[in-house]
């Protein structure tokens, strides 16, 4: 296991649901998001400085709203073009289109360095977005400061002149075209279209034969009713449309040269363009991890040089908006763990799990260079992060849940990157009690003495109770008052809900075994178990001593 996390991972902690939050704008803003990488052991203060730089970003966004939001929208204006880039660094001649969109985004580099002079920010070198005047003035000689884009006259006096001539032998050939027009009308007393024609009823023969002995006219076609007639190609107009064509040939031509000379000046630029491409993505990127933090009201975490992990009053984000569409409130959640083991206990519908995950997902956060949704947290750097939740099957290789659980495991304890974050919830979940105690003990024994920071949830309170393990347990429904709730609990006709409703997910310190309270027993007894069997259940725990 060389990597820092995986996929499945990401996915079980919800990560992916946290990268659908930092919105981009930018087709570079979107790469390095695509290639976003976490910051790992020995890289703690290229994270701080990340991290600083997201902190200085979050209050000049806060100050100067209006305008990030006229910076977002030139972002919503700009394209990929490092394929037209790429094709001027070798040798091509880009396009008129490609031109036009390479003369827009330079004027798009102009408009956020001017966006960016107007904030009061000394703006990190790689974030620096760079006008490059000389190529604009090469797109505009004329100096109308437009951004569509034309070849001009001021490009080339040859260009010019091809444009001059162009327009007089057009000049020429509406005039020989009018002057022979007014010729047919006057000798036939009959008025011509625009484009030479005209349409004869066949019952006019006199005018027909007329039109027919002209010098001018010639048949074009007909129906049943009319005669559509037109006028000639003539050799002095067709001397004239000869010209018109090798002058349009020449212009072509002279066109082609002056955007081959443009493609060569921009490949000149080629590396500031791509640099300024490049600071446009991580500026991109950089304001949208800064409106993610506002959102989600983040905060900036203390990255330390030791393996600590301390969260308080934290958040998991999709289980929080999941809490809220129920009109519901999500309880933050206070967890310190050092190195070694770490066991959480609790009923099965305690939140061993959520805490489980949002400690996964606020240590992501951070190592990704993110705020994170909590009042505070301190947090040392790991070289990989694990979490095992039972939600996966590996069913290519036709292994069980459990099966796939241990094969994960293995891996983690083959990795010989150590001080990694071990994240497991309730393993050998499926397997009879026994068996499922046994293998828990021999992890938290193996993992106990480990460089790595291991948390583990279960269900064995004697798991927990080991020596040199730090016991928390869910608070649960230990600070409820039962009478309320069995009073509510008779009104209601999903009873779970409102005991979910009830449930503390907090997590507080166990230092001995009385401290441990039993919700399993108390939730069987509101949903209305038989006392009996309740009795029965607390008297076989007391012979057991659980």
């Amino acid at each position: 296991m060389q990597y820092f996390t995986n996929e499945l991972v990401k996915e079980n902690i919800n990560f992916d649901f946290i990268l659908e939050k930092i919105r981009v704008s930018t087709p570079y803003g979107k790469e390095y998001k695509k290639k976003l990488k976490p910051f790992i052991i020995g890289e703690e203060n290229l994270l701080r400085e990340e991290l600083d730089r997201i902190d200085k970003l979050i209050k000049l966004v806060n100050e100067n709203g209006f305008i990030f939001r006229n910076l977002q929208s030139i972002f919503a204006h700009i394209k990929d073009l490092r394929n037209s880039i790429s094709r001027c660094k070798s040798g091509n001649t880009l396009t008129v289109v490609e031109l036009f969109e390479i003369k827009n985004f330079l004027f798009l580099l102009r408009d956020i360095e001017r966006t960016l002079d107007s904030l009061d920010w000394d703006i990190p070198k790689d974030l620096k977005v760079k006008n490059i005047p000389y190529l604009i003035e090469t797109f505009d000689p004329a100096k109308e400061n437009l951004r569509t884009f034309y070849i001009y006259d001021n490009y080339s006096e040859r260009l010019a002149e091809i444009r001059q001539d162009k327009k007089i032998v057009e000049n020429q050939i509406k005039k020989e075209k009018k002057n022979i027009r007014k010729d047919i009308e006057k000798e036939l007393g009959i008025k011509l279209k625009s484009n030479g024609e005209i349409l004869i009823a066949k019952s006019e023969s006199e005018l027909i034969k007329r039109i027919d002995n002209n010098q001018y006219l010639v048949y074009n076609s007909e129906t049943y009713m009319n005669i559509k007639y037109s006028i000639k190609s003539l050799p002095s107009i067709d001397n004239l449309k000869e010209k018109l064509q090798q002058l349009k040939e020449d212009e072509e031509k002279e066109e082609f040269n002056i955007r081959e000379e443009i493609s060569y000046k921009i490949s000149e630029y080629s590396e500031e363009i791509l640099r300024n491409m490049d600071a446009i993505g991580k500026l991109d990127l950089s304001i949208a991890k800064a409106y993610m933090a506002i959102k989600t009201g983040g905060i900036k975490p203390q990255v330390k040089d030791e393996q600590i992990l301390k969260i308080v009053e934290g958040r998991h984000l999709k289980v929080e908006e999941t809490v809220k569409s129920k009109k519901q409130k999500f309880i933050p959640i206070s967890v310190e763990v050092a190195n070694g083991v770490t066991c959480i206990t609790g009923a099965n519908m305690g939140g061993k799990t959520i805490s489980l995950k949002m400690i996964g997902l606020l240590s992501t956060m951070v190592q990704y260079g993110l705020f994170v949704p909590c009042k505070s947290m301190e947090m040392g750097l790991h070289n990989f992060v694990h979490i095992s939740t039972g939600d996966s099957q590996s069913t290519d290789m036709g292994l069980s849940t459990f099966g796939a659980e241990i094969k994960e495991l293995q891996e983690v304890i083959n990795n010989k990157k150590q001080r990694g974050l071990i994240l497991i919830d309730e393993l050998a979940r499926g397997t009879n009690p026994e068996e499922g105690y046994a293998i828990s003990k021999g992890i938290v024994n193996y993992f106990k003495n480990k460089s790595n920071m291991t948390i583990i949830t279960t269900h064995y309170d004697n798991v927990a109770n080991t020596d040199g393990v730090v016991h928390l347990q869910v608070i649960g429904l230990a600070n409820i008052n039962y009478e309320i709730l069995k009073d509510e609990l008779k009104e209601k006709e999903y009873g779970i809900e409102v005991v979910s409703k009830y449930m503390d997910y907090r997590l507080k310190r166990v230092e001995s075994r009385e401290q441990v309270p039993r919700d399993a027993i108390n939730i069987a007894r509101l949903m209305g178990l038989d006392e009996t069997i309740i009795k029965d259940a607390e008297r076989e725990l007391e012979e057991q001593n659980i």
